[in-house]
């Protein structure tokens, strides 16, 4: 059975891009939409890793990683944070603690800006599974 990786972001494309992309390199993608109950979604699934955007309307993708991190049940599941922020790469190097409102909370195990590059995700990903 492969890896389950739960894709959560708002925009339909980026969705469906990154699932295939998933499957292209031997993952079970798990969509979910910004108005989805995404905590249910991911105690129901149980995935191996979360790829979690930012800025989303609904919900923000930092009270979600909040969530996780607080959950005993889901804690220990990798998240990737994705963004299209200006300057969300240097926010997640140095002020990490300050966005999520929380310092003793881990930070992401990868941050990747938008547009995405799939190689260097897919990278990533594997390099986290692979612990």
């Amino acid at each position: 059975m492969p890896p389950k990786i739960m894709i959560i972001d708002d925009e339909p494309d980026i969705r469906l891009y990154l699932a295939a992309a998933a499957e292209d390199n031997g993952y079970e993608p798990l969509i979910v939409d910004a108005e989805t109950p995404v905590m249910e979604m991911i105690a129901g699934h149980k995935p191996d890793l979360i790829i979690l955007d930012i800025m989303m309307p609904m919900r923000s993708g930092i009270s979600i990683y909040h969530e996780i991190r607080t959950s005993p049940e889901l804690m220990h599941i990798p998240i990737i944070l994705i963004s299209g922020m200006t300057g969300a790469s240097e926010l997640m190097e140095n002020g990490f603690e300050k966005l999520i409102d929380d310092a003793s909370l881990s930070k992401p195990d990868a941050f990747i800006e938008k547009p995405v590059d799939i190689d260097y995700l897919f990278i990533q990903i594997k390099k986290i599974l692979n612990k």
